[in-house]
């Protein structure tokens, strides 16, 4: 089966193959670099390290871009954030050009997409002192990123939690993983309306026995913005945000 992605549940509707590691180029306002790992169709992936990160274990995030998207366009969306609230952010390319992920095979294994996401995060913690904080490990999706960070999170260990921006969730393709999830939209987003991402919250908690599922809604048709993301950081890292609003 190849899964194609293009108990308390929190019911806020807020408005608000690889190659040798080479060096980073580094700023004042942080460490960017880009993954050397490149998959079959040539295409790599992102990160970024805030200012000082070699000082002590970080949060990290893990970031999958939507269709036609860029590891290195979500670092942008980020980066900021990241040096701001001070947390790691690795950002994979899918394989396909077209931004699309494909992240399950049954019984002959996983793809060549998850195994590249995995293989950017192997790579970025193998770097001379980064430092990870195993209880703060976030992957999110953007769009069809969404799905894949949901399947990802519920097979993999490293992972505490996973956020769907947008996106949508195959669930019966779901692994034994229940971590902390997040589901947000925008009020304007026709694709991935505030109906259906309650009915997945639903879903999730009451079949799929997910212990915390967190629902957000904001202003915006089906693009990312800037609360959207520092609404996400301050839920995950357990932080108060003033740019989100109730309803």
């Amino acid at each position: 089966m190849v899964l194609a992605v293009g108990a308390t549940v929190a019911y806020r509707l807020a408005l608000v193959s690889s190659r040798r590691v080479s060096p980073p180029d580094s700023s004042r306002m942080g460490t960017l670099g880009t993954i050397q790992a490149t998959t079959s169709a040539g295409r790599q992936g992102a990160y970024y390290l805030p200012p000082h990160y070699e000082s002590g274990a970080l949060p990290l995030v893990v970031v999958l871009h939507g269709t036609g998207g860029k590891g290195s366009v979500m670092i942008l969306h980020l980066r900021a954030l990241a040096e701001r609230e001070r947390f790691i952010a690795v950002a994979p390319d899918s394989v396909s050009v077209a931004g699309t992920w494909l992240i399950a095979q049954g019984s002959q294994g996983v793809t060549e997409d998850y195994r590249h996401v995995v293989g950017s995060v192997r790579e970025v913690l193998k770097l001379p002192d980064v430092h990870v904080d195993p209880a703060h490990v976030l992957i999110a999706g953007f769009s069809a990123g969404g799905g894949a960070a949901a399947y990802i999170a519920s097979h993999e260990d490293l992972f505490s939690a996973f956020a769907v921006l947008h996106g949508h969730v195959v669930v019966h393709g779901m692994g034994p993983r229940r971590v902390r999830a997040w589901l947000s939209t925008g009020d304007q987003d026709r694709l991935r309306t505030a109906e259906s991402i309650q009915r997945l919250a639903d879903h999730l908690t009451r079949r799929e026995a997910f212990p915390e599922v967190e629902t957000r809604l904001f202003r915006a048709d089906h693009r990312l913005r800037e609360d959207e993301l520092a609404a996400l950081v301050a839920w995950w890292l357990r932080r108060p945000v003033g740019r989100a609003t109730q309803r």
